[in-house]
């Protein structure tokens, strides 16, 4: 079974919210992944309909809790940047869940 920490990343650090939960924070850029071997196409998708750059953060058991695409680097790792200050410091629960809206069914 394929796993998120088997995605090459521009940057990811594991770090430990207030209460004590570990989650990985990572920077992605979709061009140039091997991709899952059972769904390769899927990147493709993803890399038109909302960016190049993904920042995601999953818990310890790979399980995706926030994902958002950017088209631009600089503000990728920005976001990303903010999102590890907000993980650490509790303005951010990556317990709760938020996924992409842009998605059709």
């Amino acid at each position: 079974m394929w796993g998120m920490d088997e995605w090459e990343y521009l940057e990811h650090e594991v770090i430990t919210d207030p209460k004590g939960r570990q989650w990985t924070v990572a920077l992605m850029d979709v061009l140039g992944q091997k991709g899952d071997p059972d769904m390769p196409d899927k990147l493709l998708e993803i890399q038109y309909s909302s960016g190049r750059y993904f920042t995601l953060i999953y818990s310890d058991g790979g399980t995706l809790q926030r994902e958002r695409g950017y088209t631009s680097l600089t503000e990728a790792t920005n976001a990303y940047e903010n999102l590890l200050v907000s993980v650490i410091d509790g303005t951010l629960d990556p317990s709760q869940p938020v996924f992409r809206q842009d998605l059709e069914d």
